[in-house]
């Protein structure tokens, strides 16, 4: 009979392949290297396959492995449910809260979300991590991550969501543009305009080629950079226009940044903001009071 392995060798095995060494798996893990090294052997024993190919440039998962790695990702995820719903018996949020959120939100609107999260979980340890769309929705999915604070549209395919927000986006240029002028802007006036993008991977670039597409052909130029701070000191340096949603631009466009910003007009292009988590999560029902909490604490409507 094959002896169970413990959820520590499990943690130990998926530290691992995620590493890819052996050395930064145990610093991941807070065990010496010898340590891990003979509870990752011990678990090869006791399940009677080899889980990693070794060698001087570093380890990777065998076939049995990979295999072995994605069932105790699933393992200690369901353990990791099972302690959240006991935590959550009382009604209340409890322990770590792993939250990941998009470059483009996180400067603008995490810190009143996390304010009400901390209001309404105050047992809780929250533990933010900043993340592009495609890696938050992947980590939550996997359970990685409980929480995720994003904007949509963005694929969520199987997850749970909720908007708790909706702001526009504005027209962003540098004083005495051509653009520089009373009134909301029209989406005819974009046409022609070089417009400055973030790098491929962000959603608010999908969403200005969006735009882009609605006002015609636009010229657009791509900034290799993952900041809106970036991508507004290239604009107030006169390096072309570029669309920011309302949050960003109540920070990036303040009094002395040279930048000038007109709202679009209506209908006005913008973007949803959401929570997102697993259907699965025994919280669930405290993160659908969140969202509602959440509404309030942005000050920002809601979606149509």
């Amino acid at each position: 009979m094959i002896q169970r392995p413990t959820l520590r060798q499990l943690e130990y095995a998926v530290a691992v392949a995620d590493a890819g060494h052996f050395g930064r798996a145990a610093a991941a893990v807070d065990v010496s290297q010898p340590g891990l090294s003979g509870q990752i052997r011990t678990l090869e024993e006791r399940l009677g396959v080899t889980l990693f190919e070794r060698s001087p440039r570093g380890v990777r998962c065998t076939p049995a492995g990979a295999e072995v790695v994605a069932r105790a990702r699933a393992a200690l995820r369901a353990v990791d449910d099972l302690v959240a719903s006991a935590a959550g018996l009382g009604g209340a949020v409890r322990g770590p809260v792993r939250v990941g959120v998009i470059p483009t939100v996180a400067p603008y609107l995490l810190p009143r979300v996390v304010a009400a999260m901390r209001t309404a979980w105050p047992e809780a340890d929250l533990v933010l991590h900043e993340q592009r769309s495609a890696a938050l929705v992947d980590d939550v999915r996997e359970g990685a991550l409980d929480l995720g604070l994003l904007a949509l549209p963005y694929d969520t395919t199987g997850l749970a969501s909720a908007v708790i927000g909706h702001e526009s986006f504005w027209l962003v240029f540098p004083r005495r543009h051509q653009l520089d002028r009373q009134g909301e802007a029209t989406l005819d006036e974009l046409r022609g305009v070089p417009l400055l993008l973030l790098e491929e991977g962000h959603c608010l670039r999908d969403h200005a080629l969006a735009v882009c597409e609605l006002a015609g052909h636009v010229e657009h130029r791509e900034v290799r950079s993952a900041s809106l701070t970036t991508l507004a000191q290239m604009v107030a340096a006169g390096a072309g226009a570029t669309l920011l949603p309302g949050s960003a631009v109540a920070v990036e466009g303040r009094r002395g940044t040279r930048l000038k910003a007109r709202p679009l007009a209506a209908p006005a292009p913008g973007r949803d903001i959401a929570l997102v988590w697993r259907r699965s999560d025994p919280r669930a029902p405290q993160f659908v009071e969140l969202a509602a909490g959440a509404v309030v604490e942005l000050g920002m409507t809601r979606a149509g």
